[in-house]
């Protein structure tokens, strides 16, 4: 009975930590709004799109967001940008 209690509590224990990795892994870094703004530049650079100016709104955005320290919200921003330019993330 003891060891039963012993292994549960381990298998929870171990749960709660690829839990808490993944939820980590998933956030966005400086790294992240960096890779993302340069496939940004790239897109408008390539791009011969009349509307590319909402997109060139949402990389400034983003790229004050991620300056500031907001990577989520940079990020997201960013990706926008590329979904506006027709690009997949």
């Amino acid at each position: 009975m003891r060891y039963i209690k012993l292994a549960s509590g381990a298998a929870i224990c171990l749960g709660l930590m690829l839990g808490a990795s993944t939820v980590y892994a998933a956030e966005a870094t400086e790294t992240t709004c960096r890779d993302l703004e340069a496939q940004v530049r790239t897109a408008l650079e390539t791009s011969q799109q009349a509307g590319n100016q909402q997109a060139v709104k949402e990389r400034e955005s983003g790229r004050a967001y991620c300056t500031r320290g907001f990577y989520k919200i940079g990020a997201g921003h960013l990706t926008q940008a590329l979904k506006l330019l027709g690009q997949k993330t």
